[in-house]
């Protein structure tokens, strides 16, 4: 007896799903990491203020971190605070509309922080505003 055999047909992968895939996967990565901006590992925790406010500038400024231990970073970069004042002088030569904001750790150095602003200062930087988080409602603190 003899058997008939049929022929089989290679088979198909229906790759126009696929890429239709793979086109909405790449603008969902894209849109996600291009408006990410890079924060630092530098650990700061910013005092808190009665008066504080945000801000809805739309360009985000250059940020001075100073840490509990008186470093001094520019964005991601570490700073030597003498020569902090020539680098913000060459930024914003560079860049008129340069901006610039100080987040100091609330145990940060007063003399750390005055070295910032006069670094400011000498960049012709007349308006330095700084990071703080809100006070709850109850005030948040009890005691003198």
């Amino acid at each position: 007896m003899q058997f008939v055999r049929k022929q089989r047909r290679p088979p198909v992968i229906n790759i126009i799903s696929l890429i239709d895939i793979l086109v909405v996967l790449l603008i969902f990565y894209i849109a996600t990491t291009v408006f990410k901006k890079s924060e630092p590992k530098i650990k700061i925790v910013v005092p808190s203020s009665t008066h504080a406010t945000t801000t809805t500038s739309a360009t985000l400024p250059s940020i001075i971190y100073v840490t509990e231990d008186s470093k001094i970073f520019l964005d991601d970069a570490p700073v030597d605070a003498d020569k902090l004042g020539d680098l913000l002088k060459s930024k914003l030569a560079a860049n008129p509309d340069f901006k610039v904001a100080m987040k100091a750790d609330k145990g940060a150095p007063f003399g750390a922080i005055v070295q910032v602003l006069d670094a400011a200062h000498a960049a012709n930087i007349t308006d330095l505003p700084t990071f703080s988080t809100p006070k709850p409602a109850d005030g948040g603190a009890s005691g003198p």
